[in-house]
């Protein structure tokens, strides 16, 4: 539920730092409670966010950078992938002699379908890096081809606000549910 937060609030906000948010969404499988957040908390993220994708530090984030935070997510997502595989592996194997036998998996796949519900937060990973082109050109007002922290905090803000339906300050769970929901109502088109 953290990625839901972060593609409401930030990701979907700011172009520049979509990649980065991606990265810090929550384990597939290990969904976790969307919590609410503040603006001041949201700023924080987008700043931190920014910093670490302006790899040059020249104040502005490019396709360029984008593009290298993406690669290098793909590549610590595969190396995590392949870790959990072997310790899945390990799991189903449970009499250890190498292979897993149809008892074995049938075992496993009972323990599991409970657990499948973070498996939407991978989609929702992937579908976030496939939509950092749209929003980079959002957040790039001026269109010079690359963001600022200016241009990446004024998109953050305006995002916020639409989401912030009560207009306290703080976008709940229950305001990103509805967020979520009207985006896909109308096809994911904003």
């Amino acid at each position: 539920m953290k990625t839901l937060l972060f593609s409401a609030v930030a990701l979907c906000a700011v172009a520049a730092i979509a990649p980065a948010i991606a990265a810090q969404a929550p384990d597939a499988q290990q969904p976790r409670e969307m919590k609410a957040m503040t603006r001041a908390e949201m700023m924080q993220k987008v700043q931190e966010h920014f910093a670490r994708l302006d790899t040059n530090k020249d104040g502005f984030v490019t396709q360029a950078e984008i593009e290298a935070g993406r690669t290098a997510m793909h590549e610590r997502m595969a190396q995590r992938m392949e870790q959990r595989e072997g310790a899945m592996f390990d799991r189903m194997d449970t009499n250890h002699d190498g292979s897993i036998s149809r008892a074995e998996f049938d075992s496993a796949h009972k323990a599991m379908a409970g657990r499948m519900g973070g498996m939407g937060m991978m989609h929702a990973r992937m579908m976030h890096a496939g939509m950092a082109g749209h929003m980079f050109a959002e957040a790039d007002t001026n269109k010079d081809g690359r963001v600022s922290l200016q241009e990446a905090t004024a998109a953050a803000s305006a995002h916020f606000d639409k989401l912030d339906a009560n207009h306290d300050g703080t976008v709940t769970p229950d305001e990103m549910r509805a967020a979520h929901a009207a985006m896909r109502g109308s096809g994911g088109r904003r």
